[in-house]
């Protein structure tokens, strides 16, 4: 099932800019952790502040 979030981007599409520019920003750790943190944060359903600054 896409999901479309408040800019219009499914998930899949969303995931894949964020794969992007993890990789643009050279941050490996972030790309390969992003979506198991992303959902732990939905379930916790903790705000996108706390959610970046973990």
């Amino acid at each position: 099932m896409s999901v479309t979030g408040h800019f219009g981007l499914t998930e899949p599409a969303a995931d894949a800019a964020i794969d992007a520019a993890c990789r643009n920003l050279r941050l490996p750790a972030m790309r390969g952790q992003f979506s198991e943190l992303a959902d732990a944060a939905a379930r916790d359903q903790m705000t996108y502040r706390s959610f970046l600054a973990e």
